[in-house]
């Protein structure tokens, strides 16, 4: 039971401390005793807010930050608001990140070599082109240092999306709102404009301040753009994608994220694959959780038995949990009460359809090879039975290059994954390097 001296909010969330403090509020970490588990807490302290602008911002991060899913940015738990010391405050409830901000890395003279640099750059150029490619998009505004945390795995999270917005906004609305951080922010958004360029521009000025250890003011030339040095770790290539995104002009700098994924990957192919570590993956990988032998390969063993877990029939739909139903009387009496109603239409439909993917499956665990994918989307669709499925879209690695694919999966499934989670995929070279999931769970 929590000590009664222990600061409590909305009677739920334990106090444990501070984890930084603003102008118009502080971020707590707390403890949330429903579920036990630990969280950070964004409070906006209504008596150090002198406009309804302050609330303005604190809302927006609420409301637009609540429906993005991605391990590279926090999860929005929550959003209320109650008393504090005995006065009414706003609360934002969220994942709480642990690990070191690169302002932190920066401040204690952190060594990063080249390679986890440009790992680093790549995860967060994924994170951008995740909320960019949202409808509207979302941007940050005010990506520096401070907003990126290293997890303890070497994997990077977006915080403080206080400055957020939706690119698209009613004119009038939003469009003056000047956020950002001096020396990282774009001149466009001194003028209360932003587009994704803009956030590209700010995540360029972070890198060439955790490369060099020199803040971005510092390589300002006479014409007040940022120079960025020739003598930069990583290579001609590396410097000149980051001079692009550091162009004083939106319209000369990269218009995606995914835009400027794709200049250093080629980067990566031919100016810092030398230097950076064996082995390294431009794809966040894991080691897999099933043994395959090379192809070709008999379907024995666990290949056998993943296969039957994922081969659709027509008295065997896949179930909520990914797993197929077991042919019970239940099941055989359910489709076949379908093919009387349908005049048999529906069963022949769902037996063509799961007959293909059987095919296609044996072909890939045949001959296919078995990497890790990190899924980029994820969407619902209705399928044979009028129940819902996931349209998963993923990305991989593979012969030094960087490819993208799509695939079916259950409903149950769909809903446990996120963009960034890693699936377990059978890819074909000689199909155009098509793929397929073989997770299943």
């Amino acid at each position: 039971m929590p000590d009664a001296r222990t600061p409590r909010i909305a009677d739920r969330y334990t106090v444990l401390r501070t984890l930084g403090q603003g102008a118009f509020g502080r971020t707590l970490l707390a403890r949330d005793d429903e579920s036990g588990r630990d969280v950070a807490i964004k409070m906006l302290d209504t008596q150090k807010v002198d406009s309804i602008k302050g609330f303005e911002l604190f809302e927006r991060e609420a409301a637009v930050m609540r429906s993005v899913r991605h391990h590279g940015v926090p999860e929005i738990y929550d959003s209320l608001r109650a008393s504090w010391e005995e006065r009414p405050a706003a609360f934002l409830v969220m994942e709480y990140v642990e690990g070191k901000s690169l302002d932190a890395l920066i401040s204690e003279r952190h060594h990063l070599d080249p390679g986890d640099a440009s790992h680093l750059l790549l995860e967060l150029l994924g994170v951008l082109d995740y909320l960019h490619s949202r409808v509207p998009p979302i941007l940050h505004r005010d990506i520096k240092p401070a907003n990126i945390i290293l997890r303890p795995d070497g994997y990077p999270a977006l915080v403080d999306f206080g400055a957020v917005r939706s690119a698209i906004a009613p004119a009038g609305q939003d469009g003056s709102t000047i956020v950002g951080t001096y020396g990282y922010m774009p001149y466009e958004q001194h003028m209360g404009q932003a587009t994704p360029a803009s956030d590209l521009y700010a995540l360029a000025a972070t890198f060439l301040h955790l490369l060099t250890g020199t803040a971005p003011p510092n390589f300002m030339n006479a014409e007040g753009r940022i120079a960025v040095p020739e003598s930069l770790p990583g290579g001609e290539r590396q410097q000149q994608v980051l001079s692009r995104m550091l162009q004083p002009s939106p319209a000369q700098r990269f218009q995606s994220a995914r835009d400027v994924r794709q200049a250093l990957l080629a980067t990566e192919r031919v100016a810092v694959a030398p230097v950076a570590r064996a082995g390294q993956s431009l794809v966040r990988q894991h080691d897999s959780l099933l043994d395959l032998p090379p192809a070709p390969r008999a379907l024995v063993g666990e290949a056998e038995e993943r296969y039957q877990k994922l081969a659709p029939s027509l008295w065997r739909h896949a179930s909520p949990g990914g797993i197929p139903v077991s042919d019970n009387l239940w099941g055989v009496t359910l489709a076949v009460f379908i093919g009387v109603i349908t005049i048999g239409i529906l069963p022949a439909v769902i037996a063509v359809v799961g007959a293909a993917r059987r095919r296609r499956l044996k072909r890939y665990f045949a001959l296919g090879t078995l990497v890790m994918a990190e899924v980029t989307d994820i969407e619902v669709e209705n399928d044979e039975m009028g129940g819902r499925r996931g349209r998963v879209r993923f990305q991989f690695e593979a012969d030094r290059q960087l490819h993208r694919g799509s695939d079916e999966v259950s409903q149950g499934v769909a809903d446990r994954w996120r963009p960034g989670d890693q699936v377990e995929i059978l890819y074909l070279p000689e199909d155009d390097y098509g793929a397929m999931i073989i997770s299943t769970r």
